[in-house]
């Protein structure tokens, strides 16, 4: 049952939000020595010129795969080492953060990959670290990294998704600059309006919720439920992409206090098993889990209603029906069997216990 007499938050980053917001990089970095993460695409848009004159870069890494495997981040995190800048700026989705929270961790005396790495698997019980400041600059609406404390890496070998989690983690400062989004695919713009779907509802059947996160959570979820549809087949409308790009920065404000819970416990296993992408993975089951916890607890049902407009599932199911995405587990090659392996793999995991929705 939700506490409103008692609870915390926190919430460290400076938020920067503009159209434009890319060209105040410099006010932020300011004299100190940058190491930039990024993606092909914005060197070959050349948005990189734009800030390199401004900008004391060091290095410039734009090679950044999307589920970044510990592999993949070893040769950066050593180079990382060498250059030892005093700033490290993400300008990315939600792969370039991982990565570049993950290198900005070092031991303060086993500055080694492998000591983070045993970090990030929770091998080290009280870890002894220091981090570099991050500046985050996303370029989608959806993960929600740039104000929350995680970073997810994989383990291609395992099969398994590892979370660093630090409270150092949370960036310094995140600059919102939505005509950055423009370019986004139709896939992409939908999977990751998805995500941001499934952060907000998740942090309200969650054991951590509080009047706060409930608000921002209500506030994301009326904004993707109202926009997504309309963005998806409207791609360059800047409106619709500034709303996505306020929905993203609601939900963090609620998820990197709560977490998430059951929908993205499961989602690990189906983008790990079945390939589904992430955006998907973690929200076709909403609806699903939406008919599971309407009536048992009169909060969350007041705030569900003042989502949808109604207490159902039938406006979220609408919103998947007009993005022609499935909720149904077969249609994603989950039969009765393959769900009894899916609910194993989540019978330890932390966001299943944050979840006050049972399977």
């Amino acid at each position: 049952m939700i506490n409103n007499n008692k609870f915390k938050y926190f919430l460290p980053t400076k938020i920067h939000f503009e159209k434009g917001g890319l060209k105040f990089l410099s006010t932020y970095v300011k004299e100190r020595k940058a190491l930039l993460l990024t993606s092909k695409g914005f060197i070959d848009r050349g948005l990189i010129d734009k800030i390199k004159s401004d900008c004391n870069f060091v290095e410039i890494f734009h090679k950044i795969p999307t589920h970044p495997d510990f592999n993949d981040i070893e040769p950066l995190y050593n180079i990382t080492r060498k250059l030892k800048p005093q700033v490290i700026v993400a300008l990315g989705g939600g792969s370039v953060m991982d990565v570049a929270k993950f290198v900005s961790v070092s031991g303060t005396e086993d500055t080694s990959f492998e000591y983070v790495s045993f970090i990030t698997r929770k091998k080290i019980k009280n870890p002894k670290y220091k981090t570099i400041p991050i500046i985050s600059i996303p370029t989608t609406s959806g993960t929600s990294s740039e104000i929350t404390p995680w970073a997810t890496i994989w383990d291609n070998l395992e099969k398994k998704k590892y979370s660093l989690h630090l409270a150092e983690l949370f960036s310094e400062t995140a600059i919102y600059d939505p005509e950055l989004t423009l370019t986004l695919p139709k896939k992409i713009t939908i999977q990751t309006g998805l995500d941001v779907l499934s952060h907000s509802l998740e942090s309200i059947w969650n054991k951590n919720a509080s009047s706060i996160t409930i608000a921002h959570a209500v506030t994301a979820s009326k904004i993707v439920i109202n926009n997504l549809f309309e963005l998806s087949m409207n791609l360059e409308n800047i409106e619709l992409r500034q709303e996505m790009m306020r929905a993203s920065i609601h939900a963090g404000l609620s998820f990197s206090n709560t977490q998430t819970a059951i929908a993205h416990a499961m989602s690990y296993y189906i983008t790990n098993y079945h390939g589904v992408p992430h955006g998907i993975a973690c929200s076709f089951t909403l609806p699903m889990i939406i008919d599971q916890i309407i009536g048992k607890y009169k909060y969350i049902d007041c705030a569900l209603e003042e989502i949808f407009g109604e207490l159902s599932s039938k406006p979220i199911r609408n919103l998947f029906r007009s993005l022609e995405i499935s909720t149904n587990m077969i249609d994603y090659g989950i039969d009765d069997d393959e769900f009894k392996k899916l609910v194993s793999s989540i019978n330890n995991e932390q966001r299943t216990s944050n979840s006050l929705v049972k399977i």
